[in-house]
């Protein structure tokens, strides 16, 4: 007997789920209870070359593509106090300038982000007014052409960052503030300017979690369940 997707306990407190199925149109919808439309802006494509058949979604910086969800349509996503989690599996085809994965905010502003340094560093950013914090995995954790799973856990003070089913070591580990408010659009693939930033290449299933800091053995699970459809 399957177990349903309510009832898979990696799937609990999911407020974001996009496995980017459509294949076309304008929006690329999330499968979670929330069900939120994210807008493809510039020119993303749905991307099914994989063995597995998968939906990924493939970004050109130069145009930039990003995905874009108002404020108003993503309420479950505006932490501030609340321990989150925040996962996707990520291919880019260069690092050259860095590039945002998911951006909820503005540097030393408001909000969060994630993204990826010219050297591999994966950056969380928790951010207040004239203030910031971030957590920065060692150098090299991202590679180019290669699917790998990234993922922040938010538990707290403390913020951990995983590639695959590990933890990364880090540059710094300061103690992590609340945001504020996190009351900005949500982007996928660009900062908040819609400019700064452009992802390049692929961006499989994005996911995030609500009241819940994925643990070591969660990724594993994510890791171990999911690897074949990336071809890893």
């Amino acid at each position: 007997m399957s177990v349903g997707y309510d009832n898979e306990a990696i799937n609990h407190n999911l407020v974001l789920d996009l496995p980017f199925t459509e294949g076309t149109g304008p929006v690329a919808r999330d499968v979670s209870k929330s069900r939120y439309p994210f807008d493809l802006t510039g020119a993303p494509t749905y991307d099914f070359s994989l063995a597995s058949g998968l939906g990924v979604m493939d970004f050109v910086a130069v145009n930039p593509d990003f995905l874009e969800a108002a404020i108003a349509d993503v309420p479950d996503l505006d932490f501030t106090t609340e321990d989150f989690s925040i996962a996707a599996w990520i291919n880019p085809d260069t690092l050259v300038g860095g590039l945002e994965l998911y951006c909820h905010g503005q540097d030393s502003v408001t909000g969060y982000s994630i993204r990826v340094l010219a050297n591999g560093s994966v950056v969380f950013s928790s951010n207040q007014g004239g203030a910031q914090q971030q957590v920065i995995s060692a150098v090299g954790t991202v590679v180019i052409n290669t699917w790998q799973l990234i993922g922040i856990s938010r538990s707290g003070t403390l913020v951990e960052i995983f590639k695959n089913e590990l933890e990364t070591s880090y540059v710094a580990q300061p103690v992590i503030v609340n945001p504020l408010t996190s009351a900005r659009k949500v982007l996928i693939g660009v900062y908040d300017d819609e400019n700064t930033d452009p992802w390049s290449q692929y961006i499989g299933r994005v996911r995030a979690w609500l009241n819940r800091a994925l643990t070591k053995a969660d990724y594993q699970h994510i890791w171990n369940t999911e690897r074949h459809w990336y071809g890893v």
